[in-house]
Parts: C-alpha cells; structure tokens; sequence
C-alpha cells in the first residue's frame, strides 16, 4: 500500500524568515545556518553510545579470531634437569655423580566436538552475532532519536512562525476593540475577551519557541554538537509505503537483540547439558603409546572425555638411562556407575534447557507483538495524514470564501487573516502528521531488526 501526498507545504516568505527566530541576544549577531536530516544523520558515527556499540563489534571479532586460532596445533617446548653428586658408601664404595634431564616439544589439538577450544569458537560466533545485534539496536536508536528531535525542530519552527503571525492578528483585533470602545460601539467585555486572545497568543509563542530551543538542545546532545545556532530545512518524507507485515515479522525472530539473547542462552544450556550427560556417561579414558630410548622419544595421546589429542617427542640427556628403542603403550580410565549427584546435575540442565526454550518462545511472541503494533501504528499515521490534508482543503476552501467576502465588501481583512491562519495550522497539522508517520516507519524498521 503507497499513500501518497500533495507536495510538500509551501509557507510564506514571513514564515520561512521566521526559521531561525532567535531566542538569546547573542543569535542576533549571526544568522542561523541550515542543517538538513542527512547531515544530523551522518553525524551520528561519533555518538558516544554508537561509538561504544561498534567497539563491542571490534572485541567480540577479536575474540573471534583468538577462539579460531585455538583451534590450531598447540605447541610448547618441555625440558627438565637433575643432578646429584657422587656418594662413598661406609664400605668404601663411590658412587658416580649424575646428571639426568631431557628437552621436548609437545604438539596438542581439540579434535573432537565437545573439546573446550571447539566450544570456545561456539561462543564466540554467537557472541559476535549478538554484538552485531546491539550495535545495530543502538544505532536504530540514536537515529530515531535524531530523527524525532530533527522533525520536532521543523514543526516547532513552523509553530513559531505560526505563533508570530496569530499574535499579530490578536493584537490587531484588540486595537480595533479599543477603538470601538473609544467610539461606543464595543463593550469593555469584549476588549477584555480581545486582551486575554492576546495574552493567549503570547503564551502560545513563548511556547513555541521553547519547543524549537528544546529540539536544538535535544539534538546537539545527540550529536554532541552546538545547535543553537541552526534552522531545519529538511522536510517530513510526503510519500509512505507500507512494508509487508509477515517479512518483518519473519526478520524481527531472527534479528532482534532479545532473540538473540535468548538463543544464546539456549545453546550454552544445550552445551550444558550435553557435558553434564557426557560426564554420566562417557569414560574418562586416557591413552597413550610411546617409542624410544628411556624416558624420551616420540609419544601419542588421546583423552576421550576431554576431546584432544598430542603428540610430543622428548629427547634425553645426561650420563645415564636406557639408549635401547621400545615400544610402551598405556590405557588408563574410570566410569561412574553409580552417583546420585551427577543424575541430578543432567536433571538440572535439562530442566535449564526446558526453560531456555521457553524464554526463546516467549522472545519471538514479544518480538512479534512488538512488530505487528508498531505496523498498526504507522497505518493508523497514515490515515491521520489523509485526514489532516483533507482539512486543508477545507481551509482552503474557507480562504476562498472570505477573500470573496471581502471583494463583495461584506466581509473584512482579519476575516481574510483569520482564514489565513486556519490554513496555515491545517499546513501545519500535515507536516506535523507527516513527521509522526515518519518516525512510527522507524520505529517499525527498529522493531524488525533494523532495515531489511
């Protein structure tokens, strides 16, 4: 569904001058400068939370990279070293000083699934995804929210001028209650009335301009910049498409930051449990071969529970030990048969996992609502912009009739002011429409995951 809309609103020349209206004496020696959505929008890269968010990204590739790498050959270098010095025995006998040792080189790898670097690697992907997920989140945040400071600053200007040009009439029409006392032909009720729409007037300025002060204020904040000196020119969107529904739900139960958590969550009590019925279940076997002289030569072995494999070669030194090759092999293990404690610690984590796939369905259905309320919400902005633009033309209309009036002469020029003015707030109540349909479209993209 495309709506479409009239072009945008076109204000006076009084209006657009009054863009920039300054609130403090030191903005009447410059003239404010243009700031449009684009340029607030590309300064958002060196917002502090963004900033923060991306370098989440950065650690948790790094991270990333560091679980890859473990996944490699580990090697290390051994030696070891002893002596003792020669001994006379009470019959006269000496014994040789010694001297023992060996150098090697040990070689490991996480070989099997469960080992702990394969789990590391694991980890660090979901993690990786999940920082993505955030940092996207923040992003979508701090541009919404420089959006809606943005376009609140555009009404707010047009309200300013709004206010400007309503004052002038209230005031003009208590100069004519006034004279028209003078002249016996009002009453003092009436100038009070036409006093208090001036008053009102004044209020609704002084209003006005402190909506437009608070959007250049909330605006810089964001930005981390001095807006007090700027003027919107950007206008709200005046076209809106309506995305499919199903689509964005589809992406906001991949994509959103909640679900992700939850199936984080969801995989290391998996893990979880998967070590926990291992440790019940599996042996702890070790085995290992070797060949060599003594102590050294080349050895292989494998731990089972553990999932890794090495290799080492030693090679001895010193004055004495075995210089004949042999083939030595070794096999070493336990099993649990019995142990009330490890069936509980498998019952807790299949409980753990039980209610980590809840808390993912409970996420997705969140993520869902989120998604298909925010859709109303932009359809219901939607129809409220074809109402307000139908309200212009009726004040259109009006403009028409009292302009008509006044060249008939049975009408007078506030009449024609007055119709000015109606139109002018209908042209606001578009803009103002437009803007809301705007940032309810974001705030959809941001309850989908981000844009598609």
């Amino acid at each position: 569904m495309r709506v479409a809309s009239p072009p945008p609103v076109r204000w006076p020349r009084v209006l657009a001058l009054s863009v920039g209206l300054p609130l403090s004496g030191a903005a009447l020696a410059q003239p404010p400068r243009d700031l449009t959505l684009e340029a607030a929008l590309a300064q958002l890269a060196q917002a502090p939370s963004v900033t923060q968010a991306q370098l989440s990204v950065v650690t948790a590739e790094q991270n990333l990279r560091a679980a890859r790498s473990a996944l490699g050959l580990t090697v290390s270098v051994t030696g070891n070293a002893s002596y003792a010095g020669a001994n006379l025995a009470t019959d006269g006998t000496e014994t040789a000083s010694t001297l023992n040792g060996n150098v090697g080189v040990n070689v490991s790898l996480g070989l099997l699934p469960w080992s702990s670097s394969q789990a590391g690697l694991r980890s660090a992907e979901r993690n990786l995804a999940l920082a993505r997920a955030r940092s996207s989140e923040t992003q979508g945040t701090a541009r919404l929210n420089a959006v809606q400071q943005y376009l609140a600053g555009v009404v707010a200007t047009q309200d300013v001028a709004l206010a400007d040009r309503t004052l002038a009439l209230r005031q003009r029409q208590l100069a004519v209650e006034q004279a028209q006392l003078e002249n016996g032909n009002a009453t003092a009720q009436s100038v009070l009335s036409a006093q208090a729409n001036v008053q009102a007037a004044q209020g609704a300025q002084l209003q006005a301009a402190a909506n437009l002060d608070a959007a250049r204020r909330s605006l810089g904040a964001a930005l981390g910049q001095d807006l007090s000196l700027v003027s919107f020119s950007s206008l709200p969107e005046g076209a809106f498409t309506l995305p499919d529904v199903s689509a964005l739900v589809t992406q906001a139960r991949m994509r959103r930051r909640e679900v992700l958590e939850a199936q984080n969550a969801l995989a290391s009590a998996q893990e979880a449990l998967e070590t926990q019925r291992r440790d019940a279940t599996l042996p702890d076997v070790t085995a290992s071969v070797r060949y060599g002289p003594g102590t050294g030569g080349l050895q292989a072995s494998l731990n089972l529970k553990q999932g890794t494999v090495g290799a080492a070669y030693t090679l001895p030194v010193g004055t004495s030990g075995s210089t004949v090759n042999r083939l030595t092999a070794s096999l070493s293990g336990s099993y649990v048969i019995y142990s009330p404690s490890v069936k509980a610690q498998v019952s807790a984590a299949e409980a753990t996992v039980t209610q980590a796939q809840l808390s993912l369905s409970t996420a997705q259905q969140n993520v869902e609502l989120d998604v298909r309320t925010r859709y109303s919400a932009l359809q219901a902005s939607l129809i409220a912009i074809q109402s307000r633009e139908t309200q212009v033309q009726v004040a259109q209309a009006g403009l028409d009739a009292a302009r008509t009036r006044l060249e008939a002469g049975t009408g007078t020029a506030d009449d024609v002011t007055a119709a000015e003015l109606n139109l002018l707030q209908a042209q606001r109540d578009v803009l103002s429409a437009r803007a809301t349909a705007q940032t309810t479209l974001i705030q959809l993209q941001n309850a989908a995951g981000g844009p598609a």
